[in-house]
């Protein structure tokens, strides 16, 4: 019951501090060759997480630059090409609601980037609010629950295995 009125109330504060973001009518053609700099946000699942390391190698072999925003247990888990790109964050910079603490965002805050990529498949709250902490014209993540608030391009996931679910993420990044 407790952690039902956290997610509420953490909900509630986020919908608070995102209503004054406007999103504007973007265009996609060719936001994919026009960007350079992308933030990358890994999943929570274990999984999910090694089948999302396809979209790390995919953004290395187009020559974008990419940091990622992972768990510090997870860093060593990375090939070692990705090691020195990683933004890590502890449970110290989770608060009481699971949101980002005032370390994490105004690290994030600070961050230029084109492109933000969340490869949470499930509804995250934290990772999803963490896209809006960063001054990028696209957000891009996977669709679910209330993710027309955080992302401006999203991407149809029908519950299938992981591995299938990012290689269709990287067909839609082709796309654009």
């Amino acid at each position: 019951m407790i952690e039902y009125l956290k997610d509420k109330i953490a909900m509630v504060l986020v919908d608070r501090k995102l209503k004054h973001i406007k999103h504007n009518n973007l265009n996609f053609s060719n936001v994919f060759a026009k960007s350079y700099n992308f933030l990358v946000i890994l999943p929570e699942e274990e999984k999910d997480f090694h089948h999302s390391q396809q979209v790390l190698s995919f953004l290395d072999d187009n020559r974008k630059n990419s940091t990622i925003l992972t768990r510090d247990f997870r860093v060593s888990l990375l090939p070692p090409k990705f090691r020195f790109k990683v933004i890590e964050y502890t449970i110290g910079d989770i608060n009481k609601l699971n949101l980002p603490g005032k370390r994490l965002t105004e690290k994030l805050s600070s961050l230029q980037v084109n492109v933000v990529i969340d490869l949470n498949r499930s509804p995250n709250l934290f990772c999803s609010y963490l896209c809006n902490l960063v001054q990028a014209e696209v957000r891009i993540g996977f669709a679910k629950e209330s993710s027309d608030k955080f992302y401006n391009l999203q991407i149809v996931n029908n519950d299938e295995p992981a591995e299938i679910s990012y290689k269709n993420f990287l067909n839609c990044l082709r796309m654009f």
